[in-house]
């Protein structure tokens, strides 16, 4: 891309503040206080792109910015009708898709010719997710499970442990939204549960990261019987873990439970883009 490509056509524009220097054409994302240049190799996930500028700027200007556009560089060369990527230069676009673990993978556009792009900046939207516990359990029923009015699962004291797996999507962004594990109560209370979990990227150390443990965790809910617990275990995923395309495990180990519970399964909801 050139230094300041021509844009040939915009949608939805807007004015923008600025919080760091850009140049026309550069991708922006807000960082908490103004508008700078986006960037995939954000740790926090946060810089995600959300305007395209449509003029330059110094920090602290008002610049015209806009989520769509069409535009022209006659040195790029693109590959025309191919993807475009938020890049891990500021500001950028590219058709590499970014490869450095934990990048955001943001689609923004399509090359129309080897000279041209189409840009449209989508808004972020929610992913729901419920997994179910993994194979692997501790309970008197291991990997089976046993069920409770009608509620499936490995059935949970306070020495039984089980686990849950997978891999956050290469395009989250933000902070995790929800992270509850839910639970059938069979006249449970009392309940006094550790979460620890860990995490690696693909080619990685399989410890590279452990979270945030979380000691004598109980759910949201009153003591009481035949109805629906969740435990909040957001704490646990926290901002250095909670990172795109990362796998993770989590090991949930019950100190104490009074009676009994069923686990359901795990309730995850994020942002991607």
């Amino acid at each position: 891309m050139a230094v300041e490509p021509i844009i040939e056509t915009a949608v939805q524009e807007t004015k923008l503040t600025l919080n760091g220097a850009v140049l026309r054409g550069n991708l922006l994302a807000h960082n908490g206080t103004n508008w700078v240049a986006a960037n995939a190799t954000d740790a926090t996930t946060s810089l995600y792109a959300q305007y395209i500028a449509l003029e330059g700027g110094a920090s602290g200007a008002e610049i015209r910015a806009c989520r769509g556009v069409e535009l022209s560089d006659a040195d790029a060369p693109w590959t025309a009708n191919g993807t475009i990527y938020v890049s891990g230069t500021a500001g950028a676009f590219t058709q590499t898709r970014p490869a450095t673990a934990g990048d955001v993978i943001q689609i923004v556009g399509r090359a129309i010719s080897t000279s041209q792009a189409s840009l449209f900046i989508e808004r972020p939207r929610v992913v729901e997710w419920f997994l179910s516990p993994d194979n692997l359990d501790t309970s008197s029923e291991p990997g089976l499970g046993t069920a409770d009015a009608g509620w499936p699962g490995p059935q949970i004291t306070g020495t039984e442990t089980f686990y849950f797996k997978g891999r956050f999507p290469s395009n989250i962004v933000g902070s995790i939204e929800a992270a509850n594990i839910v639970y059938d109560s069979v006249n449970a209370s009392a309940g006094d549960i550790d979460i620890t979990v860990v995490g690696g990227y693909d080619g990685a150390s399989n410890v590279q990261d452990t979270g945030t443990a979380i000691t004598a965790g109980d759910w949201s809910q009153t003591d009481t019987d035949n109805i629906i617990l969740t435990q909040d275990i957001s704490a646990a995923l926290d901002a250095g873990f909670y990172t795109p395309s990362r796998n993770w495990a989590i090991y949930v180990d019950p100190d104490g439970v009074t009676g009994a519970v069923m686990v359901l399964g795990l309730y995850l909801r994020m942002l991607v883009v």
